[in-house]
């Protein structure tokens, strides 16, 4: 059994009113997947899947969702495990004592091209920092989001693809949330 974080990218069906967390809490559980719950809204879920693991398990999420409940969203997956990494690797960890909010991270299915990695940091407003690792940005705003350039829609335009953003407010509260479960999981990180 090892415990993922599924981190969807919007909730809102075509505009509509959001879906609640509970709607999906109760749809994991009814796919199979234990130990459900939400943490910080309904965009974050975090659960324990017995068989299904990486990609399949991305796959499989985006299917149900958009069958059962009409809402087409991009899903990433990692493993608490993984989710410990991404904690651990944070290259700005004294910002983020003084500015949780203001520091980004960025979450891509499959590591970006270098190439564009260049491009992207000649975008960042000024004091803004941007550093990569695998999966994730990790980039620091602190002016502020909204007087940023460095928006995701510039980010995904450069990449070629989607992405979604959780403040590190966030990802601190879905590391508490899964707690001793980074250090038991399984060996594959998503």
């Amino acid at each position: 059994m090892t415990t993922h974080i599924a981190l969807l990218r919007s909730v809102s069906p075509g505009g509509q009113k959001p879906i609640a967390a509970e709607t999906f809490v109760d749809l994991l559980g009814e796919l199979g997947l234990t130990n459900a719950r939400a943490v910080g809204g309904a965009n974050n879920l975090v659960f324990d899947s017995p068989e299904r693991t990486g990609a399949d398990l991305q796959n499989f999420l985006e299917t149900e969702i958009h069958t059962r409940m009409g809402l087409r969203t991009d899903i990433y997956v990692r493993t608490a495990q993984a989710w410990a990494a991404i904690i651990a690797a944070n290259p700005y960890a004294e910002f983020a004592l003084t500015d949780p909010g203001l520091l980004m991270t960025l979450f891509l299915k499959d590591p970006p091209d270098k190439k564009v990695i260049g491009a992207l940091r000649a975008k960042l407003s000024e004091g803004e920092q941007l550093r990569v690792e695998s999966r994730q940005f990790y980039v620091t705003y602190p002016n502020g989001l909204g007087a940023s350039k460095f928006s995701n829609g510039l980010v995904e335009k450069a990449l070629a693809t989607r992405i979604t953003g959780r403040s590190w407010t966030i990802v601190q509260a879905i590391g508490e949330a899964i707690g001793e479960a980074g250090d038991e999981a399984g060996d594959e990180a998503v």
